[in-house]
């Protein structure tokens, strides 16, 4: 069922240029990613070689390329170097390589450095630096989609949408999906509305509260085929126990399949203190980033809450970017207890299978308990 990726490889400049050349001539089909090597250093290249490079790089390639040399030793150099990649269309936010959104014929701007450059540390948008920190760039609707039990689905739901990336990436790839997007928060949906989407695609952002009934009524009358909820950045983490089990029990009755995106298998203990999660363009610009416990909101293991916020701090001045007030770490046995509650047969992705494999088949190869996985829920049999 998985998607079989294409590399082609250039080792030097003149390499690239021919490689290109090939592409653009339409001898050539377009690679997933193109890896440079060798002498094809980008960071070698004069200013107006290496824009013009990734101006070709961006439409002859379907995921990205990766770059194998080594990067420049100074700050300055090496903050040049990744605004000017970030500015082309691509991102290193997934640690693929240099990614740009599947086959997109736009160019998206990733550097939210300049902001900072601007306007100091209340300049920086939240949602960048959100996204460049904490988003899951690793993995898209095509991974679960190319799994069996969720081959016949055609309609991508988000709800908790935010900034909806799982949407937005996923059209690129699935054009002809329905995509519903669910949130409170208006400037999101405006954000989201604005980027550039293809022409054809299928999409609506719904503002509402996702524990209504009537908001999952609509998601139903307008899906197409099987239908996937995806929820995604751990939002679940924001619900009480009886809003959660609302949430499983009205979602799973109105689409085929829920996702939860939680947290690698750990206890909540081990969730205190302060997280640092500081990128090196953040580093070289002059700030850090981290998630930051909040005073009297340190993690209780009896009933897995704890607060903190993100952060990011240059030194002078600290700005909260988002606030995770009563966050609920809940347990991946809780869930499983919650869907055995309301009759559910309940799955993990296993990212080496690329797969969802039952709950009742843990795997010790699986990499739950190092890294963030997906928990999927529904009334159907496997």
């Amino acid at each position: 069922m998985s998607y079989v990726e294409t590399l082609k490889i250039a080792k030097s400049p003149e390499d690239l240029d021919k490689l290109l050349m090939r592409i653009e001539t339409g001898k050539l089909a377009k690679p997933d990613w193109i890896r440079l090597q060798g002498t094809c250093q980008l960071e070698n290249m004069k200013a107006e070689e290496r824009s013009a490079f990734l101006a070709r790089l961006h439409p002859s390639v379907l995921r990205g390329f990766r770059n194998a040399c080594k990067k420049p030793t100074g700050r300055r150099q090496r903050l040049d170097l990744w605004q000017s990649i970030a500015r082309s269309g691509f991102h290193d936010f997934s640690e693929l390589g240099w990614t740009k959104n599947f086959d997109s014929p736009f160019v998206e701007n990733y550097d939210y450095i300049s902001d900072y450059q601007r306007g100091g540390i209340d300049a920086l948008d939240p949602y960048k630096v959100y996204s460049s920190v904490l988003g899951t760039f690793d993995f898209g609707v095509a991974d679960f989609i190319n799994t069996q039990l969720c081959q016949n689905v055609r309609t991508i739901v988000e709800p908790m949408a935010g900034t909806a990336e799982f949407c937005y990436s996923g059209h690129f790839r699935f054009p002809d999906f329905q995509y519903l997007m669910i949130d409170l928060d208006d400037e999101a949906r405006d954000l989201v509305l604005t980027q550039n989407w293809l022409p054809q695609a299928s999409k609506e952002y719904i503002l509402g509260d996702v524990l209504l009934a009537d908001i999952w009524d609509s998601v139903k009358s307008k899906s197409e085929g099987e239908s996937l909820a995806y929820i995604g950045k751990q939002s679940h983490h924001y619900f009480t126990a009886k809003q959660l089990f609302r949430l499983m029990k009205i979602a799973t009755e109105h689409v085929d399949y829920l996702m939860l995106e939680t947290p690698q298998i750990c206890l909540v203990s081990e969730m205190g203190d302060t997280d640092e999660l500081t990128r090196e363009e953040q580093e070289d610009a002059g700030f850090k980033c981290a998630l930051v416990g909040e005073r009297d909101g340190e993690p209780n293991p009896l009933t897995n809450q704890l607060s903190f916020h993100l952060e990011a701090d240059n030194g002078r001045k600290q700005k909260t970017m988002f606030n995770y007030h009563a966050w609920t770490s809940w347990a991946h046995s809780t869930l499983i207890a919650f869907a055995d509650l309301l009759d559910l047969n309940s799955f993990y992705y296993h990212s080496e299978e690329e797969e969802f494999t039952s709950v009742r088949d843990w795997d010790e190869e699986a990499d739950c308990e190092d890294n963030v996985t997906f928990m999927l829920f529904t009334h159907r049999n496997a």
